[in-house]
């Protein structure tokens, strides 16, 4: 199922916007022109990471210091040890998409 979410302008080079689908907040990372979806809730502790340092593709929990990569949502520090989960992103006339599982 895709899913409507921010016009690419919303997000700015660098930055990042949480939307809200499902009642799950989902962190769409803006790096470097290129777009990626996460799970904003660290696997680890209850914690924002759309408000946690980017670099190298990743972002580090500002909680505890574990890093995600944005790409995969793999856990690639400790302390957590399980991905977040990650979206596939489409891009038509400026507004992003997220592929979303169907649960019907």
């Amino acid at each position: 199922m895709k899913v409507k979410t921010v016009k690419t302008s919303e997000i700015t080079e660098n930055s990042v916007k949480v939307v809200n689908v499902d009642d799950k907040d989902i962190a769409i990372f803006n790096v470097e022109g290129d777009f990626y979806a996460i799970d904003d809730l660290c696997s680890h502790a209850e914690a924002s990471l759309a408000e946690g340092e980017v670099f190298d593709c990743k972002v580090e929990c500002p909680l505890h210091g574990a890093e995600f990569d944005l790409k995969t949502g793999q856990a690639v520090t400790l302390p957590a040890t399980k991905p977040v989960a990650s979206y596939v992103i489409s891009i038509e006339d400026e507004v992003i998409y997220l592929e979303m599982e169907d649960n019907a």
